[in-house]
């Protein structure tokens, strides 16, 4: 059974999104600089990868 955060690409990716959405609409709005939006989206993407990885070396883990 594919829970309801699986069906829109799961936990990670859904915060991620979140993430984006919220920096994009702080500098649409003037409340942070250009560079503290990279910043932000270069650690955001950095952790999701980082998370990906970190959760398939995990299962790998477990499957010895």
């Amino acid at each position: 059974m594919i829970g309801p955060l699986s069906r829109f690409g799961g936990r990670r990716f859904l915060l991620t999104l979140g993430c984006g959405v919220v920096t994009s609409l702080l500098v649409w709005f003037g409340k942070i600089s250009d560079g503290v939006y990279s910043a932000v989206i270069i650690a955001t993407v950095a952790a999701y990868i980082t998370g990906g990885t970190a959760q398939k070396f995990s299962s790998k883990e477990i499957d010895r």
